[in-house]
């Protein structure tokens, strides 16, 4: 069955009761994850309970052709209700999720997540067509559904804010969905109780994408050049950005090459590709932007974004110096860069 993501509030009831699982896939990781996460929570409140959520991914599902059925069918052993989480689902595992929908003996509950699926994909085809199986396709916000997010969070938390000051925050959100929460809840925390935000609070607290350096640092980083990437980071840091802050931008800016990569990959030219990551007065990154394009692969890509969103939680949770957490991050993403470079341009 076909819903869209904005429906999931009114479906809940119905997601709870008489679906056996959920197909979430789109070119945007960031909406594909927050859309899982939103689904994942209505089943088992917390996802670190190892008793209740388990993670599977394609090469354990091959390896294990009923590992989906064994795990569905396995009772918690502190009670509630098990979340199978079947991660970067491709078409292989078709044959595995239709049986565990049509065969589970249990109320446990299948979350597959992916890519972006063509229309003629088997997976995406049986989680159109199966009444137990709802499913979502989730794509890059719009400015329109930035704002619509923006107005919402902050009218469910009692803040107000201006037309003007709106539109500035609309365009350094950029499009990236785990972002837009994130930017916005330290907002939140920096207005304070006055629960007016304004133009100068958005100026002070949230970083411009369109600063030269942090352009610097997101392309030094995904050519693999550790001293270019080293220098931007300090110049960025020197100025008043925060680890956090940055973390945040290169979440954006690889989830936008993954959304390039795929864009490339389906057969679409790479000019659409280009505009996808840069805006159009970053057209001197164009060749630095088809590089990077030629040698990274989406599984990659996906592994940085988790690394960037990981270290951030970490960032905040552990105590350990922040920018020195940041500078391990970048250069373990640079170093990866750089291998796939070379297995390249041999």
């Amino acid at each position: 069955m076909k819903a869209k993501a904005y429906q999931i509030s009114a479906l809940s009831q119905q997601i709870q009761k008489s679906f056996k699982g959920a197909l979430i896939f789109g070119p945007d990781f960031s909406v594909v994850q927050d859309v899982a996460l939103q689904i994942s929570k209505l089943i088992v409140p917390n996802l670190k309970d190892p008793f209740n959520v388990v993670k599977i991914t394609p090469p354990q599902l091959k390896e294990n052709p009923s590992l989906l059925q064994d795990e569905g069918n396995s009772l918690s052993l502190m009670g509630g209700r098990r979340l199978v989480w079947l991660r970067e689902a491709d078409n292989s595992c078709s044959d595995s999720v239709e049986l565990f929908l049509d065969h589970i003996q249990t109320d446990s509950f299948l979350l597959i997540t992916a890519d972006n699926l063509q229309k003629t994909s088997s997976l995406r085809l049986l989680g159109e067509n199966h009444p137990h199986l709802l499913t979502i396709a989730c794509y890059s916000d719009q400015p329109r559904d930035i704002q619509e997010q923006i107005q919402n969070i902050l009218k469910s938390n009692q803040y107000t804010i201006s037309v003007n000051a709106l539109s500035l925050l609309t365009d350094r959100l950029n499009e990236n969905r785990l972002n837009t929460y994130s930017e916005i809840e330290k907002l939140m925390i920096y207005v304070g109780k006055t629960r007016q935000i304004t133009e100068k609070d958005i100026l002070a607290i949230i970083p411009d994408m369109s600063s030269t350096s942090m352009d610097m640092l997101c392309h030094a980083i995904a050519t693999g050049k550790h001293q270019q990437a080293d220098k931007a980071c300090q110049l960025l840091l020197a100025s008043g950005e925060t680890p956090i802050g940055i973390l945040r931008i290169l979440t954006i800016y690889f989830n936008k090459l993954l959304v390039g990569v795929d864009t490339l990959s389906k057969g679409f030219p790479i000019e659409k590709a280009l505009k996808i990551i840069l805006r159009p007065a970053q057209f001197t990154l164009e060749e630095t932007t088809k590089q990077q394009l030629s040698f990274w692969k989406k599984e990659n890509l996906i592994r940085v974004i988790n690394l960037l969103i990981q270290t951030e939680k970490q960032s905040k949770t552990t105590g350990f110096p922040q920018d020195l957490m940041l500078e391990r991050t970048i250069t373990l993403i640079t170093n990866v860069a750089q291998k796939q470079k070379s297995s390249v341009y041999k």
